[in-house]
């Protein structure tokens, strides 16, 4: 498809790029490079159908090529589409075990994913999104990676502020912006360009910028991206927060090939701006993007948790260690949490998480019903085989019969007796199963089944 660009858009990249813009022109009219990343929370990660003789330079879990959606690689939570560029956010943020870390601006989840499959589930990830569509894409997507250690939060920046200020080590402000660098992924993004929707974006960011820099913890760092070329949103946004915030500085950040340094004199002439990167698609293989790292003066400080009451009535102990004891090998019961008829795993018990609205706190285990307790699937794509008593493989043809919500006959009377037991799919876990009188039952959601 050609991209349509707009004479307005054209004529403000001659006078800032001078001849390569044409270059750029160009490059924006090719297709656009498509990758994915693995997963490494889930047991034997490399274990996928997809080559992985193209690997990303940067990303040790990243590769190009294009992968299915609808394949159990992707419904197993053992891959994620992903742009190439976007990937260098996460290993620019550094995250690492045991850290609180905070997601500013997270849907659709493809670096709160990233950044969750680094801190192996150990720490705090959480994961904001403002839009209530897209939050939803966000938690489901959290949930099919099999991520256990993350709060899912629908709120504006600025609701953080009153509890949580100076509470996170890192943050990533993966700010919504005008979209110019992908303009081939999505030409359609190209009918909402203007110069005032650019303002209106830089003006956006800036005020989220303004609330990450209350939550960071001293000595915490805060990486700023974007997926545009405009420098209103980009170096003149980050000159503007160095001065208005001088305890906060740029650091350098390695460049790749094809990376380059983002344009001092695009942002008031500001030297330590080259510090910061830039990537564009005429001589990067990804799509355009702005990303650059700060470090907060000052010596960390630890915040003090009041922790919530579980909310566990007297008799759902009982439910669950009788649900554990019958079809697992393995039961961790650290962190409970009921929220209505749901026990969860949470992420957090801190009783500030009470003034925000929360989605998804950890990891959903399941479901309390009348004198028993159902598990949810969020919990069996965090688990791993060897945690369940019974693993079942499906053959070609029962995969497709369960996916489109039947029920599995078996022909031969199988040597288990517990009713719940993982279902499997060339060694991959992605369902529960309930057997009852050689049938497995279909429990797989509606919501997933095609």
């Amino acid at each position: 498809m050609k991209v349509d660009l707009s004479p307005d858009f054209k004529e403000k990249y001659r006078n800032l790029m001078g001849e390569r813009a044409d270059k750029l022109f160009d490059a924006i009219q090719q297709d656009s490079q498509e990758a994915f990343r693995l997963n490494p929370l889930k047991p034997n990660f490399k274990n996928v159908s997809y080559s992985l003789n193209q690997p990303i330079e940067y990303s040790n879990i990243g590769y190009f090529g294009e992968i299915n959606g609808n394949s159990i690689d992707h419904l197993s939570g053992y891959v994620y589409s992903q742009e190439p560029s976007a990937m260098y956010v996460t290993e620019i943020l550094d995250p690492q075990e045991n850290e609180k870390i905070l997601d500013l601006c997270a849907a659709p989840g493809s670096k709160t994913t990233y950044i969750a499959s680094k801190m192996a589930s150990k720490g705090l990830l959480v994961s904001n999104e403002i839009n209530t569509k897209r939050v939803k894409v966000l938690s489901s997507n959290i949930e099919r990676m099999g991520i256990s250690n993350t709060v899912v939060t629908n709120n504006s920046p600025k609701d953080f502020e009153k509890k949580f200020g100076q509470f996170f080590d890192k943050i990533l402000v993966d700010a919504p912006c005008s979209g110019e660098g992908m303009f081939r992924k999505d030409p359609e993004s190209v009918k909402y360009w203007s110069l005032d929707y650019v303002e209106q974006c830089a003006n956006r960011q800036q005020h989220i910028l303004d609330s990450a820099y209350k939550l960071l913890n001293n000595g915490g760092s805060l990486v700023y991206s974007t997926c545009t070329f405009s420098p209103e949103e980009n170096e003149q946004n980050v000159d503007w927060f160095l001065k208005k915030y001088p305890d906060m500085h740029l650091v350098d950040v390695r460049k790749y090939s094809g990376m380059e340094d983002a344009k001092p004199e695009w942002g008031n002439d500001n030297p330590e701006l080259s510090k910061a990167l830039r990537m564009f698609p005429d001589q990067f293989n990804g799509e355009g993007h702005f990303m650059c790292k700060m470090v907060k003066d000052g010596d960390i400080e630890e915040p003090k948790e009041r922790q919530i009451n579980n909310n566990l009535k007297k008799d759902d102990l009982k439910f669950v260690q009788k649900f554990a004891k019958t079809n697992l090998t393995t039961l961790i019961d650290k962190n409970w949490l009921r929220i209505s008829d749901f026990l969860y795993q949470a992420a957090s018990l801190d009783s500030r998480f009470k003034e925000l609205h929360i989605l998804r706190n950890g990891l959903k285990l399941g479901e309390f019903k009348k004198n028993r307790f159902e598990p949810d699937i969020a919990w069996i794509l965090a688990l791993k085989p060897e945690m369940l008593k019974t693993v079942f493989e499906l053959d070609d043809d029962q995969f497709e019969k369960y996916l489109h919500g039947e029920s599995i006959i078996l022909k031969e009377r199988p040597d288990f007796d517990n009713k719940w037991i993982g279902l499997s799919y060339q060694g991959k876990l992605f369902s529960w199963g309930r057997y009852s009188n050689s049938q497995i039952k279909n429990v797989y959601p509606k919501g997933l089944r095609r």
